[in-house]
């Protein structure tokens, strides 16, 4: 492992279990086992470091949705897979994704717009899935934009509770999430 990812692997453990404005670059460096000053080679400050974890965490979240969506599938099996992927990613880069979740407000304004650029270029994909099968008749809503906040942050809060090695693995829980939103969705059409 290079340098600069035992830096961001350090810090996403130190920003998850602390917070971003408890952790300072010196938390991070003993982390590492470097001098602070050396961090300063690799990053120019906490909040590239912070801007690394959240917007890469929000891209390849996004990028790896692009490579699950079936060719030519209808909107359910299509929202299956979306629900099966964030749950899948969620449950297996927990750190990264709470971080990338709770320690959004301690970036900057400039920084802070460009991840919620990705996350909300990958809601609009959820949103259009939502608005295509309610277009099919397969299910039916009242407000498109609540239903799915509510669906994706049921998906992302698998990384509160999920521990590695347990019972079921990411992909089983991935699909258990799948069925239920879903069914509860043409339970209202």
């Amino acid at each position: 492992m290079s340098t600069e990812e035992r830096i961001r692997e350090v810090a996403t453990r130190l920003f998850y279990e602390r917070g971003y404005h408890a952790t300072s670059m010196r938390d991070i460096a003993g982390g590492v086992g470097v001098k602070a000053g050396s961090l300063y080679n690799h990053f120019p400050g906490k909040q590239d470091i912070l801007f690394r974890i959240c917007f890469d965490t929000a891209q390849a979240l996004a990028d790896g949705l692009t490579g699950r969506m079936p060719a030519g599938a209808g909107p359910e099996q299509r929202l299956r897979a979306l629900v099966r992927w964030h749950v899948e990613f969620h449950a297996k880069h927990r750190h990264a994704a709470r971080v990338a979740d709770d320690q959004l407000h301690a970036l900057t304004e400039p920084n802070r717009r460009t991840v919620l650029e990705v996350r909300d270029a990958y809601e609009a994909v959820l949103l259009s899935l939502l608005e295509e099968g309610e277009a099919a008749g397969a299910w039916a809503m009242g407000d498109r934009r609540v239903v799915g906040f509510g669906i994706a942050t049921m998906c992302t809060g698998v990384d509160v509770w999920f521990k590695p090695g347990g019972a079921l693995s990411p992909e089983r829980i991935g699909e258990i999430y799948a069925d239920f939103v879903v069914g509860g969705l043409r339970a209202g059409s």
